[in-house]
């Protein structure tokens, strides 16, 4: 997924579960749809680079294991992404799990959770699928808790003043507290590449 902005050559990554709505938004916001193209849900590969050629280039990144935490606080219990889907339903029935499972058991069958639902497996596909396999081909990445710079430097590149709010809160909270230890040796396992591509920004925290 890149967003372009037209004419300022600026091309942003977004990654779900990132602030992306907020970040889209705002950037739309300030330079209107005209100057706003979006690819569509991809992942990173030759067509979004080519896309982005010649753009300043960057991206947010996020803690891998809060990042997941968050999206099944939003997309499975606030959003219910699950149990509003059919053919979800249908398969995870053969497949003997629930529609609405808790923490533990949706992580320790994170797999299954994201071969049956689309909007699950966008939000929980690893960070390295949007991003590629090494981070030196972004002129900028931010950690989210820096998007406050992130708007400022939007704002000098843009000459106009881009506002990024917090959208897509919905949802409990959740905490490694609050994994069990199969929930967690699954995510340990899972998270092991982004932790690995991120590790200059974010420590393991097992």
């Amino acid at each position: 997924m890149v967003v372009v902005l037209e004419p300022h050559r600026i091309a942003y990554f977004p990654i779900p579960k990132v602030a992306n709505t907020s970040i889209r938004n705002g950037l739309r916001a300030a330079v209107g749809e005209r100057g706003y193209s979006n690819s569509g849900n991809q992942t990173m590969g030759p067509l979004l680079r080519r896309r982005a050629r010649g753009c300043w280039k960057f991206t947010v990144i996020r803690d891998p294991l809060a990042r997941a935490l968050s999206g099944y606080g939003n997309r499975v219990v606030f959003h219910r992404d699950i149990e509003r889907a059919p053919v979800s339903r249908a398969l995870l029935r053969l497949r003997g799990l629930p529609v609405d499972p808790d923490l533990n058991t949706f992580f320790a069958n994170l797999r299954s959770y994201m071969m049956v639902n689309d909007r699950i497996r966008r939000h929980m596909m690893l960070q390295r699928r949007y991003l590629g396999d090494a981070l030196d081909y972004f002129d900028r990445i931010y950690r989210i808790d820096e998007i406050p710079q992130l708007a400022a430097d939007l704002s000098e590149q843009l000459g106009r003043e881009v506002t990024i709010g917090r959208e897509q809160t919905g949802g409990p909270k959740y905490k490694r507290a609050d994994l069990s230890e199969q929930a967690e040796s699954v995510l340990r396992d899972y998270l092991a590449p982004d932790y690995a591509l991120l590790r200059d920004h974010y420590p393991e925290p097992w």
